[in-house]
């Protein structure tokens, strides 16, 4: 008990704890190689970077996160998904969201 009150606040060894289990990983591929890969229409547009929750097959829609409340909300259409410009802003949302299987994604419109 001592050797923890060390390392700070529950809350603290919280959030270090999330800093160490740092496993994501994924592929740095370019809109356009994603796009043949997938065998998806030259004129199929890249809309934007959305979180899917692939077990429930479902999409991050909103993220409150202040000091008052963290709450998520999903929805099952990638229409209604928050639709983020670049990767990294999507992946700094995902990590804050620990209690389920996320995918970062490109959304597609074709």
């Amino acid at each position: 008990m001592g050797q923890a009150k060390k390392r700070g606040s529950f809350e603290e060894r919280v959030k270090q704890a999330q800093a160490h289990q740092d496993n994501f990983y994924g592929i740095s591929a370019s809109d356009e190689d994603i796009r043949k890969e997938l065998g998806l229409p030259d004129d199929a547009q890249s809309i934007g970077y959305v979180i899917h929750l692939p077990d429930k097959d479902e999409f991050v829609a909103d993220i409150i996160d202040n000091d008052i409340a963290f709450s998520v909300t999903y929805a099952k259409l990638p229409k209604m998904a928050k639709i983020y410009d670049k990767p990294e802003l999507a992946i700094v949302d995902a990590k804050k969201i620990t209690k389920h299987k996320l995918l970062v994604c490109v959304l597609f419109e074709s």
